[in-house]
């Protein structure tokens, strides 16, 4: 899963600012769990420039599962869905890309955080608004242990009073 992980952002990273959020983040800071995708947040750009990055994802031997049409891809961003990529003629493990759709997700770009393995470094959302997302909207059992999993290994790097904005925040949405 990393080395496809990394395979990817080494090709987004050239072309636009990005965040890793939900699962993959819990996995990174050693939860033992499965999971078949990795949710990333990216800024929302206009067609030509995510026509070069989509362009270099194909050459590189990804594919779009939603679609192979562009301008489809990009409809479905724009209009505030996600598309999931992978490498050709597989599914699984899957890239869910999606722009940008609020405040909350502009601040996980702006204010992320630096994961480092080996020589790769990975941008992450802030844990205090992966904690309070997972507990407040996603609610899934994967998702509370997943919360839990982060409070336990980061407990006394987080702001519980962070997480209590967010979650209020996050009710507003």
């Amino acid at each position: 899963m990393d080395k496809f992980v990394f395979k990817f952002i080494k090709i987004l990273k050239k072309h636009t600012d990005y965040v890793i959020v939900s699962g993959y983040v819990a996995i990174l800071l050693g939860r033992n769990r499965a999971t078949d995708d990795i949710d990333i947040i990216i800024p929302k750009t206009d067609k030509e420039k995510f026509e070069l990055f989509y362009n270099e994802l194909l050459k590189e031997g990804f594919w779009c599962i939603n679609t192979d049409e562009l301008s489809e891809i990009y409809d479905i961003l724009i209009s505030k869905h996600s598309v999931r990529f992978a490498i050709k003629d597989v599914i699984s493990p899957n890239i869910e890309i999606k722009f940008s759709r609020d405040d909350l997700d502009l601040e996980a770009l702006k204010n992320k955080i630096k994961i480092q393995i080996n020589d790769h470094i990975l941008n992450t959302s802030i844990l205090e608004l992966q904690v309070a997302y997972k507990e407040e909207i996603l609610k899934s059992n994967k998702d509370m242990e997943d919360a839990e999993h982060i409070r336990n290994v980061c407990r006394e790097n987080l702001n519980t009073t962070l997480i209590n904005e967010y979650k209020k925040r996050l009710r507003l949405r």
